[in-house]
């Protein structure tokens, strides 16, 4: 929906200028070229050392897979390490049963054509907990960029049919151009699914990105 906003100063047009205030959207697409896939290791037992030794060994067999796979070092990082005790309510008492241990990676993948091998891969080497799979593009400011020069000119020529449809006949000019605060990291990610029920493998579809930009405007004419 546009919000237009028409003020005229005094009655007459003799040192008067008229304001046009309106809103205007810019959106580019695009097809994304990188991804991020949160995976990890959860282990529980009732030693301490033995959870953190069972999840040490399964996270290290399963980042040696993803190298082998191709996935280089640096674009594995440790989003999340953390214990846990863990207890069971029988007859209204708090038993506990020992500790559970939880080491998440973030795994950026550059060749999306891997998504779901990586996926797959991290699975099939001791993860049990596959958070989500975001995708984005590289350059994603300059896409922006794009998207914010289009909600300029979006403005603009929301303002002139708001003119010529008062009447109004001479040029408008902008007074003040705002950009809209963007919430979040530039360039918007899409939640990819999972279809972990495939024999084939799981199939990961990154689809298209949408990267929007909005502007609200206020133009004069003399």
């Amino acid at each position: 929906m546009v919000n237009v906003g028409y003020t005229h100063n005094g009655h007459n047009d003799s040192g008067n200028r008229r304001k046009i205030n309106v809103s205007g959207e810019g959106i580019v697409f695009s097809t994304p070229n990188r991804a991020t896939a949160t995976v990890g290791v959860r282990t529980e037992n009732p030693n301490l050392q033995t959870a953190q030794g069972e999840n040490a060994e399964k996270s290290n067999t399963m980042l040696q897979a993803l190298q082998n796979l191709g996935i280089a070092k640096e674009d594995i990082k440790t989003a999340d390490y953390r214990i846990d005790p863990v207890y069971t309510y029988e007859d209204g008492k708090q038993l506990f049963q020992g500790y559970r241990v939880t080491h998440l990676y973030t795994v950026t993948i550059r060749n999306l054509s891997q998504a779901g091998q990586v996926i797959d891969t991290a699975v099939d080497n001791g993860a049990n907990e596959v958070m989500n799979i975001q995708f984005s593009v590289a350059e994603s400011q300059e896409l922006y960029k794009q998207a914010l020069s289009m909600a300029v000119i979006d403005s603009y020529n929301k303002a002139l049919t708001v003119a010529r449809t008062l009447g109004i006949k001479t040029a408008i000019y902008p007074l003040v151009i705002t950009e809209e605060t963007q919430k979040g990291s530039p360039g918007p990610f899409l939640v990819a699914s999972k279809d972990t029920s495939s024999s084939s493998g799981t199939p990961i579809e990154p689809g298209k990105l949408e990267i929007k930009a909005t502007v609200t405007g206020t133009y004069i004419s003399p």
